[in-house]
């Protein structure tokens, strides 16, 4: 479970697919007592589509309170902190998932402002800075590639220490091989970032004059940045492109048809256009603002459309 934490972390999980559909496979089927193990294990089943029931974490509370052992009333930063990560996996209606996330923030969030982010039984890089970033960015906002880049920074590696009544690494869970090949891997998938970014984007905004539309260089930044943060693999580089453009192509239909009849208009056009799902630009008028827009829409969805289908042939 923890290897399979620590890989997913350093955004290099997708090379070990086959490995972490064994483990997750295999920790569906183990019991665990404390909360570190139960809340990592539970989060990550979750997250791979597996059936878990909350109600593992009513053995850990008490009074409002939750505990790193069942009957016992010991807290631990690290113990609270999987709480916390593993409480943001819920579904509606589940209490004690919120009772657990709303404790655990409020532990982690006390430790925090009295600067004792630091846990009797490990030592690691820099535990305050996991425990902020998660505080400050929940887990359905944060960007998978900007979590990543963080973490790059926190992770110690082979440095990080164990203790129990000795001192002991766990290398299969902390190494500098992981580290390099997460840095590799990062770097790679900028560098193709960047070549997309100057080579398409860019390319495909001044081919089509968006800026006359009222789109901005930096909005379509933006648009891109969360594209690659989200989707950042290079094999998913369609995917990112079509993100873009499209979240791009939006803001400028949303910009310039405010009102529902020039709306429903440019939507009849649009219709008439396509014709059943046959693209067609023939006929309009690039001359009007509209029609010309209507045209760069068509072009865009029907380079997009072809890409897709050659890419699965």
């Amino acid at each position: 479970m923890w290897v399979l934490d620590r890989l997913e972390h350093l955004g290099i999980s997708r090379y070990f697919r086959q490995e972490i559909k064994e483990s997750v496979n295999y920790v569906s089927s183990v019991n665990v007592q404390d909360i570190d193990d139960i809340t990592m294990g539970f989060r990550l089943l979750r997250l791979h589509g597996h059936q878990v029931s909350p109600d593992v974490f009513k053995h850990f509370e008490k009074s409002g309170e939750f505990f790193c052992f069942a009957g016992q009333l010991n807290q631990a930063v690290t113990g609270m902190f999987n709480l916390y990560r593993a409480s943001q996996v819920l579904f509606q209606e589940e209490k004690i998932l919120e009772d657990a996330k709303n404790f655990s923030a409020n532990y982690l969030t006390k430790k925090r402002a009295a600067n004792k982010l630091l846990d009797k039984w490990i030592i690691i890089k820099d535990l305050p800075g996991e425990v902020g970033y998660a505080l400050d960015v929940p887990w359905y906002a944060s960007l998978p590639r900007l979590e990543t880049r963080f973490y790059l920074e926190q992770y110690g590696g082979e440095n990080d220490v164990w203790i129990g009544k000795t001192l002991y690494r766990m290398p299969y869970m902390n190494n500098d091989i992981y580290l390099e090949l997460a840095k590799l891997d990062y770097n790679n998938c900028q560098a193709m970032h960047y070549n997309e970014w100057e080579e398409e984007i860019q390319r495909w905004y001044m081919e089509s004059e968006l800026e006359g539309f009222g789109l901005s260089k930096k909005s379509l930044l933006i648009a891109y940045y969360v594209a690659a943060a989200s989707i950042f693999e290079p094999e998913r580089s369609l995917e990112r492109l079509a993100w873009a453009k499209t979240t791009a192509l939006l803001q400028i239909l949303e910009s310039n048809f405010k009102d529902d009849e020039t709306k429903s208009a440019f939507v009849d056009q649009f219709n008439k256009c396509i014709n059943g799902g046959v693209y067609s630009i023939k006929g309009l008028d690039k001359n009007k603002r509209e029609e010309k827009l209507m045209g760069i829409l068509l072009t865009t969805l029907d380079y997009l459309g072809l890409q897709m289908f050659m890419h699965q042939n």
